[in-house]
């Protein structure tokens, strides 16, 4: 019986009916979430190409991040315009796609200016969102400040993928202590990121955590930019505001 159940199993999780089941939920549903299960699911196919087309380039052209925006806005145009009626897998279809949009793309860039304008970018754009949202009554100029510095760092946090590197850190090796601490944080913030509104929590994920920038994000979610920019700005003020509660 347990055999049986396995074999079910199997059948259920294999990535072609999987693939299937998410075309057949964008057919009848046609909608923001149905899309964006699929821009999940293929994600990781167009990273995958970027990162190829990223270690062809000539030595010090372009950011990574650069490359792999490109790769998604061909993957979401792909999205949009396949047809999965037709004989072709969808991967083969949007391969060349995004391998042409790619190409274009970075042919548009500036090589002298394409790593510098991308983090420069994506910080202006995270500076704007957070200072957008005016300070609150009866606040100073330098209590604003202070708050909106310690958002800025929890955005940091959101972002670092890893441990400290010890070669990056002005001192000695962070002591035992100090990992600790910075990992407990991590884990809080990761805890409390479960607990936002689910848009809230897909911003984040999507802008610091699978790096997609927040014209992309509006475009996955039919969202306005500047729409973006006001989820992303509650959100990290919801979680500073959690996270402080735990001193």
């Amino acid at each position: 019986m347990s055999g049986r159940r396995a074999r079910g199993l199997d059948l259920l999780t294999r990535p072609d009916r999987v693939e299937a089941s998410l075309w057949r939920s964008r057919l009848s549903e046609a909608g923001e979430a149905s899309r964006q299960r699929l821009f999940d699911h293929y994600r990781p196919f167009a990273r995958k190409l970027a990162a190829y087309h990223w270690a062809r380039r000539k030595p010090d052209n372009f950011e990574r991040g650069d490359i792999e925006q490109l790769a998604y806005e061909a993957l979401l145009q792909a999205i949009d315009r396949y047809d999965p009626h037709r004989n072709v897998p969808f991967e083969a279809y949007a391969r060349l796609r995004i391998a042409g949009h790619i190409a274009n793309g970075l042919a548009r860039m500036s090589e002298a200016s394409a790593q510098y304008r991308y983090r420069r970018r994506t910080e202006r754009e995270r500076l704007r969102s957070l200072s957008e949202g005016g300070d609150e009554a009866g606040e100073d100029a330098l209590a604003a400040l202070s708050r909106l510095a310690a958002t800025l760092a929890l955005g940091l946090m959101l972002e670092e993928d890893g441990p400290i590197d010890p070669d990056s850190l002005p001192d000695a090796q962070p002591s035992a202590f100090e990992s600790l601490a910075w990992h407990e944080m991590k884990r809080k913030i990761a805890d409390q990121i479960a607990t936002l509104p689910a848009r809230e929590a897909d911003v984040v994920r999507q802008h610091y955590q699978n790096g997609v920038s927040f014209q992309q994000i509006a475009e996955l979610m039919g969202l306005s930019k500047g729409r973006i920019s006001q989820i992303h700005r509650s959100a990290l003020s919801r979680l500073r505001d959690q996270l402080a509660r735990f001193r």
